[in-house]
């Protein structure tokens, strides 16, 4: 095992648990997602530590369709992958959706209604995510169906050790990329050959799975943020000019979809007075303090500032969808509260996931009072 060589908790911190290094400082955290001594390679080291040799010969098409995505790539491979993408997903490009993204909003909102049981979470926040995202990538494919896809990949991802999760996630892929073969979005994207076909595959994919399960989550979060305290849900009714961004800005802060991100060890180097070693796994906290902390306390507005929190990653890593769920966040709050002015959480109408990474609801029950119709 490596030595833990700084017992300082805004330095590197061995965990004998999880077996990797954490890091929980967002200044020291900003300097290792931009270092290029820890790789971000980390589905490649996942399956070379928790698959058997077997199951990485049978699922090989798969382990490389997650190594292909640019999340997980480095350097000249990473900007080659990602640059495409670049412009479809400006700020400018992002605010050109906009009447597309209500539009959906509004039509979920509809399905809210319509649902016996008024669950904000599988007809707005992942309807909403999954409908966004299904009209960006050009895929056919119902909200329920694409969260299925993204659950199932996540799940082998967090525990590759399980033939189960395996072979369920090659079935996704498969799902996935049949899907993917009628999209326009993919026009443009070089297929010629095996191994480009399987690049734009996988790029698509993981934009497609990337822009689910943290969006839905987030949108969640939004709306119980509101919905839990009058003076938030007045300030989100007024629109005033800034004040609904600020809102989501808070809650990226404060409740962020995704409490942490892996990194892998390129090199034998000293870091932060610990000496790391090349493939040790390290884990970096999004949200400071702990790894699975959460103040959730202090939600008050905050301006919005791409460099207050670290929840859509830092450097050349930093998220492309980050103006598209932003969007859809704001989205979701100015029209669900102009529809339903009267609207509450019923009693134990909260229900949040139990995973450990991704801070989402599981259910969200309503009371939509006069905007029940």
């Amino acid at each position: 095992m490596t030595e833990l060589i700084r017992d300082d908790v805004r330095g590197m911190a061995w965990d004998d648990g999880l077996e990797c290094w954490v890091v929980s400082d967002p200044a020291l955290a900003r300097r290792v997602l931009n270092h290029r001594g820890f790789s971000s390679q980390t589905s490649k080291r996942l399956g070379e530590l928790y698959m058997t040799e077997e199951s990485r010969r049978e699922h090989r098409d798969l382990t490389e369709f997650l190594r292909l995505w640019f999340v997980h790539t480095d350097g000249a491979e990473h900007a080659a992958l990602r640059k495409p993408l670049q412009r479809l997903f400006s700020a400018s490009h992002t605010r050109s959706l906009g009447a597309r993204v209500e539009e959906i909003v509004d039509a979920c909102l509809d399905d809210l209604v319509a649902d016996p049981r008024h669950d904000a979470v599988p007809t707005v926040a992942e309807g909403v995510s999954g409908r966004v995202m299904a009209h960006i990538v050009g895929v056919d494919r119902e909200p329920a169906v694409l969260h299925t896809w993204s659950r199932t990949l996540s799940g082998f991802i967090a525990a590759m050790y399980r033939r189960d999760h395996a072979e369920a996630a090659h079935r996704v892929m498969l799902e996935m990329v049949d899907a993917l073969q009628s999209s326009p979005a993919l026009e443009g994207f070089s297929r010629d050959t095996p191994e480009d076909r399987a690049r734009t595959n996988a790029t698509w994919a993981m934009i497609l799975f990337g822009g689910l399960e943290t969006t839905a989550s987030l949108l969640g979060s939004c709306l119980l943020a509101v919905l839990e305290d009058p003076a938030r849900w007045d300030r989100v009714r007024e629109d005033r000019p800034g004040e609904v961004e600020s809102l989501v800005e808070s809650v990226l802060e404060r409740r962020p979809p995704l409490r942490n991100v892996g990194r892998v060890v390129a090199h034998d180097f000293e870091f932060e007075g610990a000496r790391l070693s090349e493939g040790d796994l390290v884990l970096v906290s999004l949200a400071g303090g702990g790894l699975f902390d959460g103040d959730v306390s202090d939600l008050a507005p905050v301006p919005e500032r791409a460099d207050r929190h670290l929840v859509f990653g830092h450097g050349v890593h930093y998220c492309v969808g980050a103006p598209l769920a932003r969007l859809e966040a704001a989205t979701v709050l100015r029209r669900f509260t102009r529809r339903f002015p009267g609207a509450a959480v019923v009693d134990n109408g909260v229900e949040w996931g139990p995973n450990l990474s991704y801070v989402g609801l599981d259910h969200l029950f309503l009371d939509l009072g006069d905007g029940d119709r």
